[in-house]
């Protein structure tokens, strides 16, 4: 959850004044808001994490407007088809933050408090959404004081006045000088070849990203006209993001138009604000949610949560808000209907059984096999499902078969672009976030793989563990193989195998039936390179 603290006079202001503090107290926990404080001036709150629009002060009365009947879907819509601004990316932001959107907001009117809740906001996508900065990261200009030509790529050195600071300073100053720069250097690194992500201008630096901005273009309450940037790692977040920032802004008054991104292979121009829409079965609807609804009622739900909708042929046609960034699919827009419906009109079903509920014998199983590691020496880790080829082939150095995984549709990260197959590059991964942690190290994890057999989708259950240990030889590693063989009942025979992972001539395979079930041995100097460890590892990964 993150919290965020509201101005209540403000806030009254943006809702209405038929508005209250009683009855916006009663609304707020039906629309999935927990109310943490209240204080005479201000109005704590805690906002779910898959809502990043209700960050947003504005953002916020808009939904409260809604849910209460007061205001229906809005068209986002820029008239002003050709960007009148351009940036031009270098090939050199490629290697550290490849991706930027832009926005031009002008003729807004800010006062002290309008402009302090919208740098709150700013700043807590950058922190929440943006993952400190490292997903994500936005940057507030007065448009005013930009001479173009824009550029933003990554530069080995530069200097200019950052933001608050009276002296011009270098890069790498500016880095250990600010408040910013200590608390968000992580995301830039510090190789021996130092690259500085920036944007700049005809002048000079407008802010190096995503650390601080230039003094030259700070933004004050006599702003009228406003570039803001959103640079990341992702491609799809950084052009959501820039749509959700302009609806916030037109639902300020402001007029927004679009940024002319010029990658060396491409142009786009953002804010797309394209209208997305999602069809759903009216029957489904009800279903999912337990009560018979109508689709009248639907259609005044859906007005309550922001959308656009119409009925046609037994389906709902959805129109989503462009500042609902948290809407992938038509289950999420489903949760909507039911909070709009109200969970405390639903009537829960009571669940009969004629016999107690035990743990499969696959649970057990697995159990038995986590208290044998423990006992052993082994700490357990749990991963996510998803990963990508270039973390379970590429690092591994083997070569992924075709159609032997199963690969995500419409992926929106390069980071996860597939279901793991096998668990050992899961466990590499950890050990490279705790290279700085004493040594030996011994971790293991019992969870899912995933592959596909047959030309469908395939899982199953794998035990994989990593000694990390410069003392550690061949021998460790096979006397844990063989403990869990003789523990689980295995019939099977160990003899030499080749992969590509490991060290010719110290991998054995596990084989039972004539299928190889799972191998053992110490790991290829060229994948703990890949995986910045320094240690020598000797792994096990067995299918159970």
């Amino acid at each position: 959850m993150a919290g965020v603290s509201f101005g209540k006079r403000y806030l009254f202001r943006l809702i209405g004044k038929k508005e209250n503090e009683r009855r916006l107290l009663e609304h707020v926990p039906k629309m999935g808001v927990e109310v943490k404080g209240i204080t005479k001036d201000t109005l704590e709150l805690d906002i779910t994490p898959n809502r990043p629009d209700l960050l947003d002060i504005v953002g916020f009365a808009r939904s409260v407007r809604s849910f209460t009947h007061r205001a229906g879907a809005r068209s986002y819509g820029i008239k002003d088809r050709e960007p009148q601004v351009e940036i031009k990316v270098e090939k050199s932001a490629g290697k550290m933050r490849p991706f930027i959107s832009a926005l031009v907001a002008k003729r807004i009117k800010l006062d002290d408090v309008s402009l302090a809740h919208f740098l709150s906001f700013t700043d807590k996508l950058s922190d929440t959404y943006g993952r400190r900065r490292s997903k994500l990261a936005i940057g507030v200009h007065n448009l005013d004081k930009i001479v173009s030509p824009l550029t933003y790529g990554s530069f080995e050195g530069g200097s200019f006045v950052p933001l608050g600071q009276g002296d011009k300073m270098s890069y790498s100053e500016a880095m250990e000088r600010t408040k910013q720069g200590s608390e968000y250097g992580y995301t830039i690194g510090n190789g021996k070849r130092r690259l500085f992500p920036a944007l700049k201008d005809a002048e000079g630096t407008l802010a190096l990203i995503p650390i601080i901005n230039s003094e030259r273009t700070k933004v004050t309450p006599s702003t009228a006209n406003m570039l803001i940037d959103i640079t990341g790692t992702s491609g799809y977040a950084v052009e959501r993001m820039s749509e959700l920032l302009a609806c916030s802004l037109m639902d300020s008054g402001a007029e927004v138009s679009r940024v002319r991104i010029s990658y060396p292979d491409r142009s786009i121009a953002t804010p797309e604000m394209k209208m997305r829409h999602i069809e759903i079965p009216l029957a489904r609807i009800e279903q999912s949610i337990g009560v018979i609804i109508g689709f009248n009622n639907v259609l005044s739900l859906a007005a309550k949560m922001g959308y656009g909708a119409s009925y046609g042929n037994k389906r709902i046609k959805f129109s989503v808000p462009q500042y609902r960034m948290d809407i992938i699919s038509e289950q999420d827009v489903v949760e909507d209907m039911a909070i709009a419906y109200g969970y405390d009109y639903i009537q829960p079903i009571p669940v009969f059984s004629g016999r107690p509920g035990r743990l499969e014998d696959r649970t057990t199983l697995n159990k038995r096999i986590s208290v044998e590691m423990v006992g052993l020496g082994f700490s357990e880790v749990m991963n996510s499902y998803l990963t990508s080829e270039a973390v379970n082939f590429g690092r591994m150095l083997i070569k992924a078969e075709e159609d032997s995984y199963i690969r995500l549709k419409d992926s929106k990260t390069q980071n996860i672009t597939m279901a793991r197959t096998w668990l050992l590059p899961s466990l590499l991964g950890n050990l490279s976030q705790s290279v700085h942690e004493s040594m030996p190290q011994r971790i293991f994890e019992v969870d899912y793989a995933f592959g596909m057999k047959e030309g469908l989708p395939s899982e199953g259950y794998r035990l994989c563990c990593v000694i990390a240990d410069p003392k550690a030889n061949f021998n460790d590693i096979k006397a844990v193989a063989e403990d869990i063989i003789r523990r689980i009942g295995i019939d099977c025979r160990i003899e030499a195998i080749r992969h590509g992972s490991f060290v010719e001539g110290r991998v054995a395979g596990i084989i039972s039936k004539r299928n190889e079930v799972g191998l053992f041995g110490e790991l290829h100097p060229e994948v703990l390179d890949n995986f910045k460890i320094e240690e020598p590892c000797f792994a096990l990964e067995l299918g159970i």
